[in-house]
């Protein structure tokens, strides 16, 4: 029998956001980004943003810049104070990763998030950055 935890992360949606998510989904209030932060700053220089979706409102979010062909960097990625703890920001990062095996990926993490990103194969490339490599 499935736990009640594996009921409720299997009712989360993982995916790629759309243009058409911001007008159709509602941020959680205690996300500190916008629908409309994400059309001007994110989609209108041509990022992306993942998301994590649970009953029509977004409880996690990620900005996706793309650096050039081969390599990526991971903006931002906040997931609802609420729902921390419950691996929906090791998943957007996962999809992330399975979506581009090809491409490097690079993160400047926030203080005390650097197990959270070693744990996901991450290294640290300099002081302030981290960075995945491509998979084989």
């Amino acid at each position: 029998m499935a736990s009640s935890n594996n009921t409720l992360f299997r009712a989360i949606e993982i995916r790629r956001g759309t243009l058409h998510d911001l007008h159709s989904l509602r941020f959680e209030d205690v996300l500190s980004i916008s629908a409309e932060s994400i059309e001007f700053n994110v989609l209108g220089v041509g990022h992306e943003f993942w998301i994590a979706a649970q009953s029509g409102s977004i409880i996690g979010v990620t900005v996706l810049a793309k650096e050039d062909a081969d390599n990526l960097r991971i903006l931002h990625l906040e997931v609802a104070p609420a729902r921390k703890n419950e691996g929906f920001g090791s998943a957007l990062v996962k999809a992330i990763l399975s979506y581009y095996p090809r491409c490097g990926i690079s993160v400047v993490p926030f203080e005390g998030t650097d197990e959270f990103y070693s744990h996901l194969g991450f290294s640290r490339v300099s002081r302030w950055e981290m960075k995945r490599e491509p998979s084989a």
